[in-house]
């Protein structure tokens, strides 16, 4: 189908009147909850990067620096899998570690479904969400998803279940530590 000609239209969308945002203050507070949480659980992300690339625990002020200069969350995943699965000295950690990471992907691609979605409140206080995309066809009506408490209650136990894994992967000790540079040779 060409731009231009009619679009086809969603029968499960409610009949009545649509408003542009989030109208429903529960919701609302919902994503503003878990977009802005999402912050402090990167703080503790840093300190767990630190542990990643070998800092001790007093350097935590550089291990959020050097994280906080990866801008991109894409970058941040990608430095963290590089460094753990590609050193010697990380053969030996626990799934927690490889877990946290899978976790913050996962969460990070929900904030930016929340983030960058285009919202609209129902008369009836239901709110959807709409993905922006460049295909027009695709666009707007055809696209919209609901989104419950229900739902954002999930992401935020999601969110709190990630922050718990994080402090305990910072908190592990590995009982037979590697010197950095070192490897742990097998005879």
């Amino acid at each position: 189908m060409r731009v231009g000609r009619e679009r086809p239209h969603n029968d499960k969308l409610p009949a009545g009147d649509w408003a542009l945002g989030i109208e429903n203050p529960e919701i609302a507070a919902l994503v503003g909850q878990f977009v802005a949480a999402i912050v402090h659980v990167e703080e503790h992300l840093a300190i767990f990067y630190g542990r990643l690339i070998l800092l001790p625990s007093r350097s935590d002020d550089v291990a959020r620096q050097a994280f906080r200069s990866m801008r991109m969350a894409e970058s941040k995943i990608q430095a963290m899998r590089a460094v753990l699965q590609n050193s010697h000295v990380h053969a030996e950690k626990p799934a927690i570690f490889d877990e946290v990471i899978d976790r913050y992907e996962k969460i990070n691609a929900k904030r930016n479904e929340y983030a960058h979605a285009l919202w609209y409140t129902h008369e009836s206080g239901r709110v959807f969400k709409t993905k922006v995309t460049t295909d027009a066809l695709r666009f707007d009506e055809m696209n919209r998803q609901e989104v419950t408490q229900n739902q954002l209650g999930q992401d935020l136990r999601n969110l709190a279940a990630l922050s718990a894994k994080i402090q305990e992967a910072i908190a592990w000790e590995d009982p037979r530590p590697i010197a950095h540079g070192k490897r742990r040779i097998q005879w």
